[in-house]
C-alpha cells in the first residue's frame, strides 16, 4: 500500500502508511493490516486487471460470514460497484469471517466512526434501537420470496430502511440483502415437530425477539458468538443452532450438525450499513455513489441468492445432511402467537400492510 492513501475512518480522512491501526472493540483489539492487504481486503476478484493507481478514499466493509458465501459475494459486489461509479477514486476493502467482530461490535464501531460499513441483521438491529424493523423479522411475517421482495421494494421497505437512521444512533441503511430464509439445525436427532424441539439448547444471535421465538418452540436458548458456534457444536454444548441454507453449508455447520428443518421460521432481510460518521465525511458525489452502488447489489443478490440457496442445498445433500420438513406447519406458526403479541402489538397497522402486499 503506497502512500497518498486516505481511509475514511474516525469521522475524516487518515492516512495509514504501513503500520497495524487498532481498533477498540468493546474490549476486543482488532488489528487493521494497513500497508500488507492484497487487493482489497485481501481478495482481488477473479480476473481482475492489477489497478495503476490508488484510490483516494478507501472504506472497510465488515462481514460475519466466510468466502463463497452470498454475503461476501454481494459484498465484493458492492465493492466493485463503488469503484467503477467513483472511476477508481473510491475503494472498498472486505474483512469477511467475523474479522471485525459480530453485530453488536460492528455496530459500535460504527458508531465510533472505526468501521464505516458492514451487512447487518434485522433482528440485531431491534436490539441496537430500531424496533419498527422487527416487523420484517417477524416469525413467518413473509409467505415466500417474491412476498419478501415486494416487501422490500415498496415504499414501506423504504420508510423501514430509512428509519434505521432516525432510530439507530450513528448508522444509516443503504440497501436490503435477503440471505435466504432461516431454518433450525440439530446435532443427535432430527426435529420436525414442534415438540421435537422441546429442552432442546439452541444457539442464536443476540437478540430478545429470536430468543422469545425460540422459547415458543419449548427450546432452551444459548447466547454464544457466531464464531464460536462450530465448536459448540462439536462439543455439544449446544443441541442446534438456526441459519439459512447458505451460510449453514458456508460455515461448515453440518460436517457437527447434520439435521436441518426447513421450517423458514425467520425470513429477516440483511441491510447494508454505513457509518453515520463516515457519511458525514464523504463528498455528495461520494454518498451517490455509495447509494447506486447498493441499490445495484440489492438487485444482484435477489439474481443471486436463488441460485445460491439451490446451489446449496445439492451441496448439502451430496454431503448426507438430512433435509428435514415440518410435519404440521400450521403449528410452528400457531406457536408463535406470544410472539406475535410481545414484539408486533405495537406494529399491528405495519404488519397488516405487509400481509396486503402482493
Amino acid at each position: 500500500m503506497k502512500e497518498g492513501r486516505f481511509y475514511v475512518t474516525g469521522g475524516s480522512a487518515k492516512r495509514r502508511e504501513g503500520f497495524l491501526l487498532p481498533v477498540m472493540l468493546s474490549g476486543a483489539v482488532i488489528l487493521l493490516a494497513g500497508g500488507y492487504l492484497v487487493g482489497w481486503g485481501g481478495m482481488e476478484a477473479p480476473g481482475k486487471e492489477a489497478r495503476t493507481a490508488e484510490p483516494e478514499v478507501v472504506l472497510c466493509y465488515g462481514e460475519v460470514n466466510p468466502e463463497g458465501h452470498i454475503m461476501t459475494e454481494s459484498a465484493k459486489f458492492f465493492a466493485e460497484q463503488v469503484e467503477r461509479l467513483s472511476e477508481g477514486r473510491m475503494a472498498v476493502e472486505i474483512y469477511p469471517s467475523g474479522q471485525m467482530g459480530d453485530d453488536t461490535q460492528c455496530y459500535r464501531a460504527m458508531q465510533m466512526g472505526s468501521l464505516d460499513l458492514y451487512r447487518g441483521n434485522s433482528a440485531s438491529l431491534v436490539e441496537f434501537g430500531n424496533p419498527m424493523i422487527s416487523a420484517l423479522a417477524l416469525p413467518y411475517i413473509f409467505r415466500d420470496r417474491e412476498h419478501f421482495w415486494k416487501v422490500c421494494e415498496s415504499p414501506l421497505g423504504q420508510e423501514i430502511l430509512d428509519n434505521i437512521q432516525a432510530e439507530c444512533e450513528g448508522i444509516r441503511g443503504l440497501g436490503y440483502l435477503d440471505e435466504g430464509a432461516r431454518n433450525f439445525f440439530t446435532r443427535e436427532k432430527p426435529v420436525t415437530r414442534v415438540e421435537d424441539m422441546k429442552d432442546l439448547k439452541i444457539r442464536i444471535q443476540i437478540s430478545e425477539l429470536m430468543e422469545d421465538t425460540v422459547k415458543a418452540l419449548g427450546a432452551k436458548v444459548v447466547p454464544i458468538a457466531y464464531v464460536e458456534l462450530y465448536t459448540a457444536l462439536q462439543s455439544g454444548s449446544v443441541d442446534g443452532a438456526e441459519n439459512p441454507p447458505v451460510s449453514y453449508y458456508y460455515n461448515k455447520f453440518y460436517e457437527v450438525a447434520p439435521y436441518y428443518v426447513r421450517d423458514g421460521h425467520t425470513y429477516a432481510p440483511g441491510v447494508i450499513l454505513v457509518s453515520e460518521i463516515t457519511w458525514e465525511a464523504l463528498a455528495e458525489a461520494d454518498r451517490q455513489v455509495l447509494a447506486e452502488a447498493a441499490r445495484l447489489t440489492q438487485d444482484y443478490n435477489r439474481e443471486e441468492i436463488e441460485r445460491a440457496d439451490q446451489a446449496a442445498y445439492e451441496a448439502l445433500k451430496r454431503a448426507g445432511v438430512k433435509i428435514l420438513e415440518p410435519e404440521d406447519s400450521e403449528a410452528w406458526s400457531e406457536a408463535m402467537e406470544p410472539v406475535y403479541q410481545k414484539h408486533g402489538k405495537q406494529f399491528l397497522d405495519l404488519i397488516e400492510e405487509i400481509h396486503q402486499i402482493r
